[in-house]
């Protein structure tokens, strides 16, 4: 049986964007906000950085939504703000502002994937995802990603951030010496990194072929694998995902792949 066809539709992902929006706004009435976030996602931020930071995404999706320009400034609360209230504004923006828009809009986005506004609907749940998973490692109770959409990020990380992951630290990708398979064991789906003689890797998949002569095979379930892309998951924690060239799947990782 062939796995499901990625991305979903982009009205597919509103429902599930709403409910990690909720459980990511109850985490910032209930939780200590003081608390310093894990290295893996920032050596600088407490838990009030990141509610800070997801509201003012929100709200920077909504002005390049609505104009279908790049907004320029992400928006930050007042420093006397309640950051519980702050954020639950700006995800009801965001919603309210999806909810009335077309995804075959013209929209600018930040990839070299088609310019829709479609693209806005799947990267916030994604973003909202990863920071609501970056608030449970804060916290040491870790919430379970269903296992489609789990896939999904990983399709996301490797046919639409990678492409442009260069951009945000100036550095390239690390060069690939043979093809690198990303397999999901629960999903079926299958994506495969081949040398391109450019910046990044060619990337085929999500319903990729097997290859026989991958250099290395990174292979799990798919929230471990998304985790372990994101590097939310420790590479020393993941390696029993990877087989073959190791140092080459921690290089490629060390690559700045996501934002």
């Amino acid at each position: 049986m062939e796995p499901t066809a990625l991305p979903l539709a982009a009205r597919d992902y509103l429902d599930p964007l709403a409910a990690e929006m909720a459980a990511f706004e109850a985490i910032a009435r209930k939780a200590d906000l003081s608390v310093p976030v894990p290295a893996q996602v920032s050596r600088y931020w407490q838990l009030r950085d990141l509610v800070a930071h997801l509201g003012g995404i929100h709200r920077w999706a909504v002005e390049n939504i609505r104009t279908g320009k790049r907004a320029r400034q992400v928006p930050k609360p007042d420093d006397d703000a309640d950051l519980a209230d702050w954020y639950r504004a700006g995800a009801d923006l965001l919603l309210d502002e999806l909810a009335r828009t077309d995804p075959d809009a013209p929209c600018w986005n930040f990839s070299t994937v088609p310019r829709a506004a479609g693209f806005w609907f799947r990267r916030q749940f994604h973003e909202t995802l990863i920071h609501g998973r970056d608030a449970d490692l804060t916290l040491g109770e870790l919430r379970p990603v269903p296992q489609l959409l789990a896939a999904d990020g990983v399709d996301e990380v490797l046919r639409v951030m990678l492409a442009v992951g260069h951009r945000w630290d100036g550095k390239p990708v690390t060069t690939l010496t043979g093809p690198v398979t990303v397999e999901l064991s629960d999903t079926g789906h299958r994506w495969v990194l081949t040398p391109s003689g450019n910046r990044v890797p060619a990337v085929s998949g999500p319903r990729a072929a097997a290859v026989d002569e991958s250099v290395a095979v990174v292979r799990g379930p798919a929230q471990q694998v998304l985790l372990l892309l994101w590097q939310r998951l420790p590479f020393a924690d993941g390696t029993h995902l990877v087989s073959g060239d190791t140092d080459l799947v921690q290089r490629l990782l060390k690559s700045q792949i996501t934002p």
